[in-house]
């Protein structure tokens, strides 16, 4: 707690492990405005003095300034450090992006097969070396001309040339490039036919000619055009060798091709003629976390692991595993997907065919399917999936651009590729398992339910033994970041275990004791629950009235099923839980007030004008056909009556509910289902009685205008319209708060009452889970 109160006061930012460049730009000025910098960039000069007892001082102030602007995390990568350069250049290695600690020099250089053999890599042999590449000649007179007309883009007079001068071909264009080079810097302007053309016109040699940048004309191709794999396909042809020539930073073709924006077809190619005995084991692994980040579960991927599945765990450029960077992305699982009823249905309606296995010995488990699912449910399973892909065919014609398309085509790589990851876990040595700790933390933090599953299957993996660096459980991980799914998935109610008793007491016991255990700061998980972290998923709830109810009911939860001792343990700074909760939610507290009170305070006015406008229509009511003492007869005159009665009740008690709320105390508790139970009434009443004063008003204008509708029509049209847009509105905020109360409970699984297809209890799920 003093560390983050300390931060704001050094720099407006806490640094966590996402936020390095920007806390280090932030801290590095204020160390400048204090005149501390030359402490933490030591200096030759200041090496003498470093022992002086200012200096001492100044060092003193700079690492306390350092170490109080880290949040409890990065603290305690550098709470052992005792000199400010220290604290900093370990801050730099961990927490720089792309940030690598080992020298190019000390990558793993071995070949893949090499590495990781296999059964068909025993009798591989190299067959060919990295190329280094080769510089152009000196221009001879033909080589002059060649390059005018090159440089004035002349290109058929080009092409004759080289056909009568074949030596031209060598010539230097412009920063040591070719005229390949040239035609590629102006492909826009120079067709592909003319590049096909000058390749053909070319030596072998000619095309492994570097610029002075240290590139070939193929390396150009694919960083300014990847898509253009057509040309690259002939300059392949032409010379394999193009395949094994690095560029300067010695990045091979396939993985630049793979880093690219429009470089996925590129990188199939370029993969599949690539020979497996030039790809070091560095790049493969870059070529793994490409795939990850950039989403690309494509051939390159699926060779790469159901080869080498062991590539998950080799360190990439940036110093990242794989299999790490596939826990971080939330985006290539299901549950980090949300959609419309109408996206849903197309979604589950879209058939993806699955890659083929390599090796026919590895096979992927299927989902169990749901043995209750008999009889007419079957036939209704089907009629309901044929629907749903005629609605694919009829109204997705572009179906390989479409979002969804694509969407399910990377959930349905995931289910197969996660298989084979997960196998990997199960012939390592115990210290390389620290790898598949740290993934399952991460997948913890970004809410990837799929990832966990499959792999806490593994006995190896155990719950309570899977922690973070701060001394955090999964439990622990998915209540600071308040991710329901995962807490759903790792986690068992009380009141279902007592009522089901499928695990018995024992089990229940070990559930209640992981809520009591201790991070590194003496936080149990009543403590986790009650801090917002730079992790906690607080935004995606609508309203901050709504936002501090899922912050009680996430708190109320894990109460309920803690041992009374976990609710009044202390952390280090000498706080419970209670404490904690309201520390760090006044700011939230005291804005849901403020909404709560202006809602109230607006809908009671509206309230109280329909009252007035009620009660003063029961002395007006308009004469009618059946006589002339101001009481319509029939009856319109019944309707009008009870309609003017229930505009008028239901008002008032709107006004007397929002009147409540505005007394209210509005404690903690007040906030978690007693206000918004307020609140819903009071809504609820509000609309009630402008859709019945919109009705008796209609009454009215029949009444008046008898024999003329369309002026009645007419008039009712245009009054209705802010009227409606203000009912659409309100409730919209009604339902919200419908949902967030009394909707299903966010920790537990809805009860499987009927037996339902899967597909139809997906959907259902996935759109209510759409307002959590």
């Amino acid at each position: 707690m003093s560390r983050l109160n300390m931060a704001i006061t050094v720099v407006p930012i806490v640094l966590n492990r996402k936020n390095y460049d920007d806390w280090s730009s932030r801290i590095k000025t204020y160390l400048l405005a204090k005149d501390l910098w030359n402490v933490v960039h030591l200096e030759t000069e200041d090496e003498e003095n470093a022992q002086s007892r200012a200096w001492k001082k100044k060092d003193a102030k700079a690492l306390y300034a350092i170490q109080n602007s880290c949040g409890d995390d990065t603290y305690k990568l550098i709470k052992d450090k005792t000199t400010a350069k220290e604290a900093w250049d370990t801050l730099y290695q961990k927490l720089k992006p792309g940030h690598d600690e080992r020298p190019l020099s000390q990558k793993d250089r071995r070949p893949v097969i090499q590495a990781f053999p296999t059964q068909t890599d025993h009798d591989a042999t190299p067959e060919l070396t990295m190329e280094e590449g080769r510089t152009g000649g000196a221009n001879s007179d033909n080589g002059e001309t060649f390059v005018k007309y090159v440089v004035s883009l002349k290109w058929n007079d080009a092409i004759k040339f080289l056909c009568d001068h074949p030596d031209a071909g060598s010539a230097i264009i412009s920063d040591g490039g070719t005229a390949l080079h040239y035609a590629i810097w102006n492909l826009r302007s120079c067709s592909a036919r003319i590049i096909e053309q000058l390749v053909g016109l070319m030596t072998r040699e000619d095309l492994q000619i570097k610029d002075s940048n240290g590139l070939t004309a193929l390396h150009h191709l694919i960083r300014c055009y990847p898509e253009r794999v057509e040309v690259a396909e002939s300059m392949v042809k032409k010379n394999r060798k193009l395949l094994t020539i690095l560029d300067s930073e010695e990045t091979p073709l396939v993985v630049e091709a793979q880093s690219r924006e429009k470089g996925e077809r590129m990188a199939n190619y370029l993969f599949s003629e690539t020979p497996p005995e030039t790809l070091e084991v560095t790049d493969a692994a870059q070529l793994i976390s490409l795939g990850f980040r950039l989403e690309r579960f494509d051939i390159v991927l699926w060779d790469l692991i159901q080869h080498y599945p062991k590539l998950v765990m080799v360190k990439d450029y940036n110093g990242d595993f794989p299999l790490i960077t596939l826990a971080s992305k939330p985006s290539p699982f299901s549950s980090g997907s949300r959609f419309g009823l109408l996206e849903k249905l197309i979604y589950h309606g879209i058939r993806i065919k699955p890659l083929p296995f390599i090796d026919s010995r590895v096979n992927v488990q299927k989902p169990e399917s749901d043995q209750r699912v008999q009889g007419w449910l079957i036939w209704l399973e089907w009629i309901a999936m044929a629907i749903m892909s005629a609605m694919v065919k009829v109204f997705r014609r572009n179906l390989e651009n479409d979002p969804i398309y694509k969407m399910k085509l990377v959930h349905e790589r995931i289910k197969q590729f996660l298989p084979l990851i997960c196998k990997v876990s199960e012939h390592v040595e115990s210290n390389e398992m620290k790898s598949f700790d740290t993934a399952l933390c991460v997948a913890a933090e970004r809410g990837n339910v799929e990832y966990i599953t499959h792999f806490l299957k593994d006995p190896s993996h155990h719950l309570d033994d899977i922690k973070n660096e701060k001394g955090q459980n999964l439990l622990q991980i998915a209540a600071e970041c308040r991710q329901r799914q995962v807490f759903d998935l790792i986690y068992v109610p009380y009141d279902e275990l007592k009522e089901q008793r499928k695990y018995g007491k024992d089990q229940f016991d070990r559930i209640r004791d992981r809520v009591g255990k201790k991070d590194h700061f003496g936080n149990n998980m009543l403590h986790t629950v009650a801090c917002i972290s730079s992790l906690s998923k607080i935004d995606h709830t609508q309203g901050v009235a709504l936002q501090m109810q899922r912050e009680l009911q996430w708190f109320k939860e894990v109460e309920s099923i803690a041992y009374p001792k976990d609710c009044e343990s202390v952390n280090k700074d000498n706080m419970t839980p209670r404490e904690v909760f309201t520390e760090n939610h006044k700011e939230m507290e005291k804005e849901a007030k403020s909404s709560i009170k202006e809602t109230s305070t607006s809908c009671s006015v509206v309230s109280a004008l329909i009252v007035t406008l009620m009660f003063a229509a029961v002395f007006k009511i308009p004469s009618g056909k059946d006589g002339n003492n101001g009481v319509p007869g029939g009856k319109l005159s019944t309707a009008l009556i009870v309609l003017d009665a229930i505009s008028l009740f239901s008002s008032t008690t709107s006004v007397i509910i929002f009147l409540n709320i505005l007394t209210s105390s509005y404690s903690e508790d007040d906030l978690w289902i007693h206000l918004p139970d307020q609140m819903m009434m009071g809504l609820f009443t509000l609309l009630l009685s402008i859709v019945s004063m919109i009705s008796t008003f209609s009454c009215v204008l029949y009444i008046e205008l008898d024999g003329k509708l369309w002026v009645v029509i007419s008039c009712i049209l245009f009054v209705s319209v802010p009227l409606s847009l203000f009912i659409l509105k309100k409730s919209g905020v009604l339902f919200e708060i419908l949902i967030s109360t009394y909707g299903p409970i966010m920790f537990r699984e809805i009860r499987k009452w009927v037996p339902v297809p899967k597909w139809l209890a997906v959907l259902v799920k996935d759109l209510i889970s759409n307002y959590f």
